[in-house]
């Protein structure tokens, strides 16, 4: 199979407070929204995206994609160019750190925030591959 892109959906009550987590906490930008739906997506990458749905709205045709998120196992992960440039910042702007800028003995070079959702959003240092 030749995948162009994945996209992330969260089915949720949630959506007008993901949306403000989203753009203003992590700089995502509005796609698309109407009273039932939002779609997000990196300002300069439109094909990263997040939507975000109410629970069981009839016009969706199947029950799994009715059911809201229940608040676990699910977590983000985004790469950063410059992990303490973007840590810094979201310090500075009072944003929901969970896990303060920690490397771990892995390798790992990141820090966490946590949704409105309860979704664990892992922010890593991007790795030469």
């Amino acid at each position: 199979m030749r995948f162009k892109s994945l996209q992330k959906g969260i089915v949720t009550e949630l959506i007008s407070e993901s949306k403000e987590f989203y753009t203003k906490v992590l700089g995502f930008r509005i796609k698309f929204e109407s009273d039932w739906f939002v779609l997000l997506c990196l300002p300069d990458r439109p094909e990263f995206e997040i939507g975000f749905m109410l629970p069981g709205l009839e016009q969706v045709r199947r029950d799994y994609f009715r059911k809201g998120y229940e608040g676990s196992g699910v977590w983000i992960i985004l790469e950063s160019e410059n992990i303490v440039e973007d840590y810094e910042r979201m310090k500075t702007d009072a944003a929901p750190i969970d896990l303060p800028l920690t490397e771990e003995e892995w390798g790992d070079v990141h820090f966490t925030l946590v949704d409105p959702n309860g979704i664990g959003i892992d922010i890593v240092q991007a790795r030469e591959v």
